[in-house]
Order: C-alpha cells, then structure tokens, then sequence
C-alpha cells in the first residue's frame, strides 16, 4: 500500500525531469544544475513535493533539509 501512496510523488518528480529517490519518511531530489533553467527545475520540484504533501496533511521538515553542492555553479 506505501508504494501506490508515494508512487503518485515518484511519476511527478519524473515528469518535471528531476530524479527523486523515495523511502519511508524521505524523500532525495537528485539534479545536476549547470544553467538557471536547472535552478528553477530543482524550485518546481521543491515545490511539487511541498504541494503534495500539503494536500495529503503532511508536514516537510524543513529543519532536516540538506544541500549537497559538488563543484563551483557556473551561472553565479
């Protein structure tokens, strides 16, 4: 039953082109960013996970967020 509940998040991620990896309470966007239009790929899918949770009465916990930046972000 948890896959058919979070699979709806995974097919949403995925249409955006972003590579979301799923678990029990967690959710890691995977994106390589290179120009802004990669930025603002990476905020739409920040904000679809945001909606989705919203609208199931989820909370995301904003304090747990993390960034990984490899390398320098050309476009700055």
């Amino acid at each position: 039953m948890f896959l058919v509940y979070i699979d709806e998040l995974a097919q949403l991620l995925e249409r955006h082109g972003v590579t979301g990896k799923l678990s029990a309470d967690d959710v890691k966007v995977h994106l390589q960013i290179v120009d802004v239009m990669d930025a603002s790929k990476l905020q739409c899918a920040l904000d679809i996970i945001v909606e989705w949770a919203t609208k199931r009465q989820l909370q995301v916990s904003v304090n747990k967020c993390n960034m990984l930046s490899i390398g320098r972000i050309p476009f700055l």
